[in-house]
C-alpha cells in the first residue's frame, strides 16, 4: 500500500493533522490514519469534564473532531498497531481485519500523544498488589468501563488529572482520603483545587509523600510522612491509613518509542523528538505533532501546533513531487553559463 500521509495516532493532534492536511490540498484517499484502540479519538474519549476549548467536554470534542475527518473522507484504521517505522517511511502494521500490512508513505506524523510517568511510585517501599493505578487508568476505569477501582482511596500527586479523578471518585461514591503532593507548590493549576477538593472536603497536603505500602493480593493501608526541605519523611509524622486504592499521577512523557525504533533523535529535557522549525524530526519525511512532541499545557495549544504541522507537511510534499527534470536542466544551464566563462 502506498499513501501520501499516514498519521500515527487519532488524537485531537493526529484528527487536526488530518483534517487541516486535506484543506491545505493533500487529497483524502491520499492519507490514513492509524489508531491502536478500539475508537477515535484518543484520550478524549475518557475525559467526560469540561474545559475543552472553553465549554466542551473532552468527549464532546473527540465527537466532534470524528466527525469532521469522515466527513471529508479520511481513512481511518483502529485497532491497527504500528509495529515499525523505518528511515524510508514503510511501516509494518498490523490489525485483526487487514493483518499483516506493510504502507510506503512519503510523509509521516507522529501522532502518538503521551504516556503517564510511574517513577514516583516505583520509590515507594512494599509490595504492589492490585488497587494500586495510575489516574489515567483510573479515570479510564470509571468513564469508559463503568467499574470504580476502590471506595477509599489515596491520591499521590497534584497534576490536573490527579484532582479531577479524585473529584470524579468522590462524585460516584467513593471516599478520597487524601491527597498528597512530595513538593511544596501544586503541579496543577490552583483553580483545580478550588474546583475538584474543595466541595468535597477533600484534604491537600503539601511536602507529604507515601513511602510504604501494605497488602499483598490488595492494597490494605499506606504509610504516609511529611518531608523535610530536602524532601527526605520526618520519621515523627508517619501515619498509617486504611485504603482499598491508590492513585498516582506522576506527570506525563511523550509516547516516542515508534520514533526511537526508526532512528530519530530524542531530546533529553523535553523527552520528545528533535525538530525543525517546521516540525520535522531528524529523518526527512517525519514529522513530530501534539504531545508526541512535547507535553504541552492546553489543548488550544495542540490544535494549533496540529494545523501549523499539517501545512508544513504539506509543503513538504509539494516540494518533493515537483519534477526532477526541472532541477537537472537548471544544473545544466549553470554548467553552460560557466563553460562560456
Amino acid at each position: 500500500m502506498k499513501k501520501k500521509l499516514v498519521i500515527i495516532g487519532s488524537g485531537p493532534s493526529g484528527l487536526v493533522c488530518a483534517m487541516t492536511a486535506v484543506k491545505c490540498g493533500i487529497p483524502a484517499s491520499d492519507i490514513i490514519v492509524l489508531e491502536r484502540e478500539n475508537e477515535l479519538g484518543g484520550t478524549l474519549n475518557q475525559c467526560i469534564h469540561t474545559g475543552y476549548l472553553k465549554n466542551l467536554t473532552g468527549t464532546e470534542l473527540g465527537s466532534n473532531l470524528i466527525k469532521a475527518v469522515k466527513k471529508l473522507g479520511i481513512e481511518c484504521r483502529t485497532e491497527t498497531c504500528v509495529l515499525s517505522l523505518t528511515s524510508d517511511k514503510v511501516l509494518t502494521v498490523i490489525s485483526p481485519k487487514a493483518g499483516y500490512v506493510k504502507i510506503q508513505a512519503e510523509a509521516v506524523i507522529l501522532a502518538t500523544g503521551c504516556r503517564e510517568q510511574s517513577r514516583g511510585v516505583l520509590s515507594i517501599g512494599g509490595t504492589r498488589p492490585a488497587g494500586v493505578l495510575s489516574a489515567g487508568a483510573a479515570q479510564r476505569y470509571i468513564n469508559i468501563e463503568g467499574y470504580m477501582p476502590g471506595r477509599k482511596t489515596v491520591v499521590v500527586g497534584s497534576t490536573e488529572i490527579a484532582f479531577i479523578v479524585a473529584r470524579r471518585m468522590a462524585i460516584e461514591g467513593g471516599k478520597v482520603i487524601t491527597v498528597v503532593e512530595p513538593k511544596g507548590a501544586p503541579l496543577g493549576d490552583k483553580k483545580y483545587i478550588k474546583e475538584c477538593l474543595r466541595p468535597f472536603n477533600i484534604p491537600f497536603k503539601l511536602n507529604h509523600n507515601v513511602t510504604k505500602i501494605y497488602g499483598k493480593e490488595r492494597i490494605e493501608a499506606v504509610e504516609i510522612c511529611q518531608l523535610d526541605k530536602k524532601g527526605k519523611p520526618i520519621k515523627k509524622t508517619k501515619q498509617k491509613i486504611e485504603c482499598d486504592s491508590l492513585v498516582y499521577s506522576c506527570g506525563y512523557t511523550p509516547d516516542v518509542d515508534i520514533a526511537i525504533d526508526a532512528g530519530i533523535r530524542i531530546k533529553r529535557d523535553t523527552k520528545g523528538p528533535f525538530t525543525k522549525r517546521n516540525f520535522e524530526t531528524t529523518i526527512s519525511g517525519i514529522f513530530a505533532s501534539g504531545n508526541a512532541h512535547y507535553i504541552h499545557k492546553n489543548i488550544d495549544k495542540i490544535i494549533k501546533e496540529s494545523v501549523a504541522v499539517a501545512e508544513s507537511v504539506a509543503k513538504y510534499l509539494q516540494k518533493s513531487n515537483q519534477p526532477k527534470k526541472e532541477k537537472k536542466n537548471e544544473d545544466n544551464a549553470h554548467v553552460n553559463s560557466e563553460n562560456k566563462e
